[in-house]
């Protein structure tokens, strides 16, 4: 019976034994961009929120990182960051794009 199936699924990573919340994987908090990279918007342990971005082709290295997004999503082959957030001044939100190997800002969007 085990043979007759097109695809055969096994666990990879249990996110929770990695030390995330289990509040963290819902739609709109974690992405998994191809089989590459899983970003998870996630508490820190002093409450301050973070994204958390698992490279699945590293040996699933996290890379925590301080940011206020209400979502992100990774490149499929370039470690760059598209978040997505509400303005502190203004009503509205905004999305930036940054290349996290650079640490360079590659562009902003305001809506």
């Amino acid at each position: 019976m085990a043979g007759q199936y097109p695809i055969n699924l096994m666990t990879v990573m249990n996110l929770a034994d990695m030390g995330f919340s289990s509040q963290s994987f819902r739609f709109g908090s974690l992405t998994m961009e191809s089989d590459k990279y899983i970003c998870i918007k996630d508490q820190a342990t002093d409450g301050s929120s973070q994204v958390a971005v698992i490279d699945m082709h590293a040996d699933n290295q996290v890379t925590r990182k301080p940011m206020k997004a209400e979502a992100s999503l990774m490149n499929t082959q370039d470690n760059i960051i598209a978040l997505k957030g509400k303005t502190d001044s203004q009503h509205g939100h905004f999305i930036q794009v940054f290349n996290l190997t650079t640490k360079e800002k590659l562009g902003v969007h305001q809506f």
